[in-house]
């Protein structure tokens, strides 16, 4: 009869999980990964890419709907001035700051424009997928390494005034982002799409590059208060009661 032979075995810095081995991996580990484009960093805005055609308006591309809901917005209604944060692909196209943390399953995208935190969910890496309630302004984001590329794709959006664009063009809960990420030398490029088939007759492109920088992200700490100051400027602008819509005063017994 064989006798068995127990032998400690000593793991050092490895972590097994659910039956898998798995080296914890940090963002610079990961980035430098020959299957992973290293796109960690602070970046800071330059402009469309260089040698491409200029960013146009999408209100060319907007179904007749779209186009009625924009004519007949009320800018009192707007979100931010409640500190209502903006969504994609607005947030792409405004002139702030962000930065990109890369981790084994996920990527987070950090903000200067409305202090905005995203969570990008990597693909093969079991996160739930949001249940037929969970729409949110930011949407949810899932992700994936294509090459030297980060492809990102988000949907379950809310319904947005200005969803499209800051012109009031709306978006639906159908709306659809796609992201394409990649380093040039030291320039980071992205490439949007935005498809939207309620309130656009076509996608909707977008491209722009950022370069690095060493200074931290400025908070942009909105004011609630502060952020409402100019909707007195607008209450009589477009839209007023009639007499006719006003009830008639109540006649003493």
């Amino acid at each position: 009869m064989k006798r068995l032979v127990l032998v400690p075995l000593v793991v050092v810095g490895v972590l097994v999980v659910a039956g898998e081995l798995a080296a914890p991996i940090t963002a610079q580990s990961q980035a430098a990964s020959a299957s992973v484009p290293n796109l960690t960093g602070l970046w800071k805005r330059r402009g469309p890419i260089a040698g491409r055609p200029a960013n146009a308006s999408p209100v060319p591309l907007a179904r007749a709907r779209a186009l009625g809901f924009s004519r007949a917005f009320d800018e009192v209604l707007l979100p931010g001035y409640d500190c209502g944060p903006v969504a994609l692909p607005v947030l792409l196209n405004d002139n702030y700051n962000f930065e990109i943390v890369q981790q084994r399953d996920r990527v987070i995208m950090r903000y200067e424009k409305d202090d905005i935190v995203r969570t990008v969910w990597l693909d093969g890496h079991g996160h739930p997928t949001p249940g037929v309630y969970d729409f949110t302004v930011q949407g949810h984001s899932t992700g994936r390494y294509d090459g030297n590329q980060l492809v990102i794709e988000t949907t379950k959006f809310v319904f947005d005034p200005r969803g499209i664009h800051d012109s009031y063009i709306p978006s639906s809960t159908r709306k659809k982002v796609t992201e394409r990420y990649w380093r040039e030398g030291n320039r980071l490029r992205m490439e949007s799409v935005t498809e939207d088939p309620l309130v656009l007759k076509a996608p909707y492109p977008y491209h722009f590059e950022w370069e690095p920088m060493n200074t931290p992200l400025v908070p942009f700490d909105c004011d609630p208060e502060a952020s409402s100051f100019d909707r007195q400027f607008y209450e009589t602008k477009k839209y007023q009661d009639p007499d006719w819509m006003r009830l008639p005063p109540v006649e003493e017994p």
